[in-house]
C-alpha cells in the first residue's frame, strides 16, 4: 500500500503484540496510537471519553470473543494522561444479565483498579435516527461522550463475514433494540445497511483493534480462539477494517457493511489511499485463516437469495452440547424457536429469519449455521478452490 501523504484518516498501525502481559500490551498499544497521531489528537484535557470494547456475552477473556481487559486497561491510562475522564461502556446481548457480563470478561475488576466508570449503554436512554428509509436507536450516553474510542475485537462473523471496527459499533443500540433491528434488516445485506448507518452516526475519533488472540471460524461466539499476535490502531475503522481483510483472506464485498459505506463515500476504501506503517499486513496472521461457513451466503445477491428462498437457507441445528439454558429461544427477534424443559430447542423452518442471533448468544458452543444442500455445495467448491 502507499501513501497519499501525512493525513492520519488514512493511516493504520499494526504493532505486534505476542500475548496480553501488561508489559507488552501497553508499549504495543502506545505505539500504534503514536503512530496514528499520538492520543493527543484525539483526546483534550477535560473531554469525557466513551471507551466501547466488545462486551458480547458473559465469557472469560481466553475465550477469545469479549476485548481483553488489559486492552482497555491499555486505553484508559492513555487516555488519562492525556487529560481526559474515562467511561468504560457497551450493551450486550439483551437476554445477558450485565451484572454477569461485567464480572466475567473482567470489566469490572478492571475498572475498579484503574478508578473509571463502568455503565450499560441502556443508561440514560436513546436517541432516534432515521436515514434512508431505517430507524434505529442510539444510547445518549455515546451520543453525549465528546469522544468515542472504539475497542473491539477482532473476528469472524457468521453474519457479516468480519466483525471488528466498523461491527462493533453495532453494540451502541442499547437492549432489545439491536433484536428488533435484526427481526427488520434479516438478510445480511440489508442488515449490512443498517451497521453501516450506525457507523456513519457515531464515527468514533480512533479505533484500537485487540488482534492479540482474535476468533477465527464461525465466530462471533463459537468460532476458535486464534493467536493471531498484533493491535491496530487507526482514525479511520474502514480503512483498519479493510486492512483485516486482507490479512485475515477475506474479500471485502463479502463484508456487508463495507460496499455500503464505500457507497456513500465514509471512510477510505482504495487501497493505494491507506498507509499501513509497523507490521506488514500480508505477514499479519500465520497460515490460512477458516472463514465462516456462511461466507458464501453472503457473496450472493440479496436479489437472487430472495428469488431462490426454498433452495438457499442458512439455519441453525442445535447439537448434543446444548445445556437447554433457553438463551437461544429468548433472544430470537423471530420467535422462531420454542422448548421443552430440557429438551434442546426445535426450529419452525418457515419463521427463521436466517439472522444467526441464536448463534451468537449460545454459551456452548451448540448452535451450527447449517446451509441448504445447494449452499453446501457452492462453500465446498470454495474450499476446493483456495
Amino acid at each position: 500500500m502507499t501513501s497519499p501523504g501525512p493525513d492520519t484518516s488514512t493511516i493504520v498501525a499494526f504493532e505486534r503484540c505476542p500475548d496480553y502481559a501488561p508489559a507488552v500490551v501497553a508499549p504495543a498499544v502506545r505505539a500504534a496510537v503514536d503512530a496514528v497521531g499520538g492520543i493527543g489528537t484525539y483526546v483534550q484535557p477535560g473531554q469525557t471519553v466513551l471507551l466501547k470494547p466488545n462486551l458480547l456475552t458473559d465469557a472469560a477473556p481466553e475465550a477469545a470473543i469479549t476485548t481483553h481487559p488489559e486492552i482497555v486497561r491499555a486505553a484508559i491510562r492513555l487516555v488519562k494522561e492525556a487529560g481526559g475522564t474515562c467511561l468504560v461502556g457497551d450493551s450486550p446481548a439483551s437476554v445477558i444479565k450485565h451484572e454477569r457480563v461485567w464480572e466475567r470478561t473482567g470489566m469490572r475488576v478492571l475498572c475498579e483498579e484503574e478508578g473509571v466508570e463502568l455503565i450499560t449503554l441502556e443508561q440514560g436512554g436513546a436517541r432516534e435516527f432515521r436515514e434512508e428509509r431505517q430507524v434505529f436507536d442510539i444510547a445518549r450516553r455515546v451520543l453525549d461522550a465528546d469522544v468515542v474510542i472504539n475497542l473491539p475485537k477482532v473476528k469472524t462473523h457468521v453474519m457479516t463475514s468480519l466483525t471488528c471496527a466498523v461491527k462493533n459499533i453495532y453494540g451502541c443500540v442499547p437492549g432489545m433494540a439491536k433484536a428488533g433491528l435484526h427481526k427488520q434488516y434479516f438478510n445480511a445485506a440489508d442488515f449490512g445497511r443498517v451497521v453501516a448507518s450506525i457507523y456513519g452516526v457515531v464515527r468514533p475519533a480512533l479505533t484500537i483493534a485487540d488482534g492479540v488472540v482474535g476468533m477465527t471460524g464461525n465466530g462471533p461466539s463459537s468460532g476458535e480462539p486464534t493467536p493471531m499476535g498484533f493491535v491496530a490502531a487507526s482514525a479511520d475503522g474502514v480503512a483498519l477494517d479493510r486492512c483485516i481483510c486482507r490479512a485475515l483472506g477475506l474479500e471485502p464485498r463479502a463484508v456487508p457493511y463495507l460496499p455500503v459505506l464505500r457507497r456513500r463515500g465514509v471512510g477510505e476504501h482504495d487501497e493505494r489511499r491507506i498507509r499501513v506503517v509497523g507490521v506488514n499486513v500480508d505477514n499479519l496472521v500465520a497460515g490460512p485463516v477458516e472463514l465462516p461457513n456462511t461466507l458464501r451466503t453472503r457473496l450472493v445477491p440479496s436479489w437472487f437469495a430472495r428469488l431462490f428462498a426454498p433452495l438457499l437457507w442458512c439455519r441453525p441445528a442445535f447439537s448434543d452440547n446444548c445445556v437447554a439454558c433457553g438463551l437461544c429461544v429468548r433472544t430470537c427477534p423471530a420467535d422462531a424457536l420454542t422448548q421443552e424443559k430440557g429438551e434442546k430447542p426445535l426450529l419452525a423452518p418457515k419463521q427463521c429469519i436466517e439472522c444467526c442471533c441464536c448463534h451468537e448468544v449460545c454459551p456452548a458452543k451448540a448452535v451450527d449455521m447449517q446451509l441448504s444442500p445447494l449452499f453446501q455445495r457452492m462453500a465446498d467448491r470454495d474450499k476446493c478452490l483456495r
